[in-house]
């Protein structure tokens, strides 16, 4: 076969798809001299589009002298910020005395950090061939470094009108159009240039890290996935994809990829950070700190990155070297607003609330990192309370919760998913809650107690507590009753309303179902089960009707106090916390919870449960804790009350709760609304039916 027969050929083949046999034919070609430098320029875009943009540089190597190939490599590489391999290969390839050397040294300069002297060069250019796209491009890159975007837009606008097929045109346009907040423009400028360069890993990512800051991370993720699939070894698409599944809460997966990323650029911090970030999410802070330390071992002058070590010693209670790492931070740099925030935070925890406040005040929340500006706000909230600054510090809450409810994890959650909840089961209850008839050896749950009551009514102390108790098995915040509720809600009628069609059969697969959740924690001297998760009074009745035996330990504190508490805590986002952002909300939802709670024990009188009032805990703790073990049919072992013991066997309290669990019994919290009584006069008409049949 004719070589100009190969060339056709191979480009038939490549419109249909087939890359290996247009890559053979392009190889048979380019032994055959003459060369066309066409066959040379589509075999090394194949060898791209299938990942080997090595073999694709090396083919090219040996013809710098030929300009076609010598613009494609300089194109190539500068666009996929390939920087040295882009200045040897200018430094190397012939010089011709012509424009072209214009261009190749503009390109130089920029790449050394002098891009005005690299946009003089480019108009330079300009002057002599107003049409050169390349001249263009490149004019258009220096102005965009040296602030001018909208003169370096209409650039990269004139490159792409003279060269439509301009690749790196299309992708430097993108970056001007989404700093410039155009981002649907954006986005089709980075589709136009992988439309005519499939295997452009920079503009797939950066289309990818457009949709993260669109807050799309499952789009986000369908891109950095083919640009792995080109390339695993992408340090950045690792570490991003990472961030992605990490946001979305998929952790193993996010794991995965931050490994992958330290494994292809070991001396990046970024990827080591996140990796600290995600493994304090999954409560193994310990092991975080081994890579927080390794971050900044790398790059000691990163203050934000030795805040979150900090943070992280100051949640282990590692108080003395939290505080070593604030000293050695602050002789760095003694006006780093991220760690003067962590030493207030220590000061705090150290009860030195005077020199906490004064710190806290002392900083500009403007010179904050972005991801700290809301736990500042909540720190001066809790300062400013010991330091009985009560309107401050309730001012400081507001702003907090307000900025909360502008992330994008807020604006992806439903505030109208709870209350459906509690409408439906509310109706199930209206109707008594019918359920399939057990029958004999059922598994009733005999086994099983239910810690429940609402978020901050004293359920995490009384956890703890129980939790020193040998024959106790205590599951804190565990999706264990969820997955069994997920499980219903599949099934015709929905949940809850599908547990009265239930068969006898399928409400032993629930039941195994919620034993399968519990058996990794459970060992063979644990006599009970204590399921604590306080909004899970919500499924109360569900899950007597699941287990018509299993205990109820309801959480009960002063309305007032629990509303406030809510008010006051750095939630993540949820279906649930949204509702405490704001002060009438939060209202809305102890009363709409609480109303439920009275219907469940009013339509259930079969359930045995035992009140635990927390002003009761905190004041006599030992007789409180001997009459839960009567309930619970636990014999009375010395020690439950001495919690701070068995915090110890905890690698971490996971609630909001855990600075406070960690500290002796104390007072402070009862009665707490009072010094913000005005702020509740609005709504106090909902809340004092609650006090009043509580007692208070």
């Amino acid at each position: 076969m004719s070589e100009d027969k190969l060339l056709t050929l191979a480009k038939s083949l490549l419109e249909s798809g087939d890359l290996g046999g247009a890559e053979d034919a392009l190889a048979a070609r380019v032994k055959i001299h003459p060369i066309p430098v066409d066959a040379l320029l589509l075999l090394a875009e194949i060898r791209l589009r299938l990942g080997r943009s090595d073999e694709a540089l090396k083919l090219l190597a040996p013809y710098g002298g030929h300009r076609h190939c010598a613009d494609w490599v300089r194109e190539y590489c500068i666009g996929e910020r390939m920087n040295p391999q882009a200045i040897a290969w200018l430094n190397g390839i012939p010089k011709s005395g012509g424009i072209d050397d214009l261009i190749d040294q503009a390109a130089l300069l920029q790449l050394s950090g002098d891009a005005r002297s690299a946009a003089a060069l480019s108009r330079k250019v300009l002057a002599l061939q107003p049409d050169n796209a390349f001249a263009l491009n490149h004019l258009g890159r220096a102005l965009f470094n040296i602030g001018m975007a909208a003169e370096a837009r209409q650039a990269f606008e004139n490159a792409t009108r003279l060269a439509p097929s301009y690749s790196q045109a299309w992708h430097n346009l993108g970056h001007v159009l989404r700093s410039q907040n155009d981002l649907k423009g954006a986005s089709a400028a980075y589709g136009k240039a992988l439309a005519i360069a499939p295997y452009y890993q920079s503009a797939m990512l950066n289309l990818a890290l457009l949709k993260m800051g669109q807050g799309d991370n499952a789009g986000a993720i369908e891109q950095f996935e083919a640009l792995l699939a080109l390339n695993p070894e992408h340090a950045e698409g690792q570490l991003n994809i990472g961030i992605c599944h990490h946001i979305l809460r998929e952790f193993d997966k996010a794991r995965m990829a931050f490994e992958k990323s330290i494994a292809a650029d070991p001396g990046q911090p970024r990827a080591l950070r996140h990796m600290g970030g995600l493994l304090r999410e999954m409560q193994d802070s310990r092991s975080a700190l081994d890579y927080y330390r390794s971050a900044l071992a790398i790059s000691p002058g990163d203050g934000d990155l030795r805040a979150e070590l900090i943070s992280t010693l100051e949640l282990l209670s590692e108080l003395d070297e939290a505080e070593k790492t604030v000293a050695e931070g602050l002789a760095l740099n003694p006006k780093d607003a991220g760690i003067l925030f962590e030493s207030a935070k220590l000061h705090r925890r150290c009860r030195d609330y005077d020199g906490a406040w004064r710190i806290l005040t002392g900083i500009d929340p403007q010179h904050l990192p972005s991801r700290l500006l809301l736990s500042y706000y909540y720190e001066c909230g809790t300062t400013a309370d010991r330091v009985d600054r009560f309107d401050e510090s309730f001012s400081a809450y507001a702003k907090g919760n307000e900025l909360a409810l502008t992330s994008i994890r807020a604006r992806n959650t439903d505030p109208t998913a709870l209350p459906r909840q509690i409408e439906r089961m509310r109706n199930w209850l209206q109707h008594g809650a019918p359920a399939v008839a057990d029958g004999p050896d059922e598994d009733r749950g005999a086994d099983l107690c239910f810690l429940i009551g609402f978020p901050r009514s004293g359920t995490t102390l009384l956890d703890v507590m129980l939790d020193g108790h040998d024959q106790v098995l205590s599951l804190e915040e565990k999706p264990t009753v969820e997955h069994v509720a997920f499980a219903v809600d599949r099934l015709p009628g929905h949940y809850p309303d599908a547990m009265s069609s239930l068969t006898g059969d399928q409400k032993a697969d629930l039941r195994r179902l919620y034993r399968s959740k519990i058996a990794a924690y459970r060992k063979p001297e644990h006599t009970l089960v204590i399921d604590k998760m306080p909004i899970r009074t919500v499924n109360a009745a569900f899950i007597h009707r699941l287990f018509p035996e299993a205990l109820f330990i309801f959480a009960e504190r002063h309305p007032c106090d629990v509303v406030l508490s809510n008010f006051m805590q750095h939630y993540a986002i949820n279906e649930a916390m949204i509702h405490f952002a704001r002060l009438k909300t939060a209202v809305e939802m102890y009363d709409s919870v609480m109303r439920l709670w009275m219907l469940t024990e009013e339509k259930l009188p079969g359930m045995r449960v035992q009140r635990v009032r927390y002003e009761s805990l905190i004041a006599d703790t030992e007789g409180v804790l001997r009459d839960a073990c009567a309930f619970l049919e636990l014999p009375w072992q010395e020690g439950m009350a001495r919690h701070q013991d068995t915090i110890v066997q905890r690698t971490q309290i996971k609630t909001n709760s855990y600075h406070q669990v960690a500290e002796p019994v104390y007072q402070r919290s009862k009665f707490r609304w009072l010094n913000y009584s005005s702020h509740f006069e609005p709504y106090m008409e909902i809340l004092q039916p609650h006090i009043d049949r509580m007692g208070y």
